[in-house]
């Protein structure tokens, strides 16, 4: 419903309706998407696939070997680190979920089985990720699913972690090796530092800001010159509507800063362990990684004030005569 504005000047002004500002915020939300979900994934895509084929070019053998010596030297195993070094096993052969509710029986035991086949450090990494998640999905299709998912990202070499709550470094050092020095580096972080255990501790609580920010300005409308906030909560609301951009990249400082620190103590721990041309492989693997999240940060930043700007467009107030 359309109500009257009166700016300082006495310029009155009708708000669209109801179905113009949905209308303008599904808009506003799409651009969001094609620029934060699309956008992102061309941009950072050949970042992120480009590590993969970096670390696989290395002598497997010395590999291993500075990764062992890099362990050592680092003491995470005095901070009870343990790696989990996962294989990359069989697809998800004849898993076919179809939609139908009658089928999640057959589904289940489609799961069960294929979870049953995985190798022992495959399993243990499988059991972590479920525990991540709230009792009542664990023995779900869709809580089983989610834990696979997420182990098929670490046996396919498509990403490498530390996991916080169990302290283990989860990877495929066979396809993805270089990236375990960075990923000591957060385990560094996380057990040999307080200020930098804090600041990576703030990952989701930023990254829940990032979205508030961006949210916030998607349904605010923009003040019109001369309108005057109605109360705190809208003078609050009208900040963060015309400075979202500054805001939601603001919001990615400490997650960045953390990562450049791991990737510090990272190659810092390589150069004591892997000779030279290996070395710039990790170098070379971990600048990738650090401009994908620089580019991540960016990218959100655009599409916060991308969607911002389109719903404004839309659902713009008219002069009233």
């Amino acid at each position: 419903m359309s109500k009257i504005i009166t700016t300082d000047n006495g310029q009155r002004y009708s708000t669209p309706g109801g179905w113009t500002t949905t209308g303008a915020v599904i808009a506003g939300s799409a651009v969001s998407s094609m620029i934060g979900g699309g956008v992102a994934h061309i941009v950072n895509s050949p970042l992120v696939n480009g590590i993969s084929p970096i670390s696989q070019s290395c002598d497997n053998k010395v590999l291993r070997k500075g990764i062992l010596d890099a362990f050592q030297k680092s003491g995470l195993a005095k901070n009870g680190v343990e790696i989990i070094d996962v294989k990359q096993s069989q697809k998800f052969a004849g898993i076919k979920p179809n939609g139908n509710l009658s089928e999640i029986s057959s589904l289940n035991a489609q799961l069960d089985a294929y979870i049953k086949s995985l190798q022992k450090p495959n399993k243990r990494l499988y059991d972590i990720f479920l525990t991540s998640i709230p009792d009542f999905l664990r023995k779900t299709p869709i809580g089983k699913a989610y834990a696979l998912i997420m182990l098929k990202m670490i046996e396919d070499g498509k990403n490498a972690g530390y996991i916080t709550n169990t302290k283990n470094i989860a990877i495929n050092i066979d396809k993805l090796g270089t990236a375990i020095f960075h990923e000591m580096g957060h385990a560094i972080n996380h057990n040999q530092s307080k200020i930098w255990k804090a600041i990576q501790g703030m990952r989701f609580p930023c990254m829940a800001a990032a979205g508030i920010f961006s949210t916030t300005a998607l349904l605010k409308r923009k003040k019109l010159e001369g309108e005057q906030p109605a109360n705190n909560f809208d003078k609050v609301t009208t900040f963060v509507k015309d400075n979202v951009g500054k805001l939601v990249l603001a919001s990615f400082v400490p997650i960045i800063s953390e990562e450049l620190m791991a990737t510090h103590r990272g190659n810092n721990l390589a150069q004591k362990v892997l000779p030279l041309d290996m070395l710039k492989k990790v170098k070379k693997t971990n600048r990738l990684g650090a401009l994908s999240y620089i580019s991540t940060a960016l990218l959100s930043a655009c599409a916060a004030v991308a969607a911002s700007k389109t719903r404004d467009a839309i659902a713009e107030p008219k002069p009233v005569n």
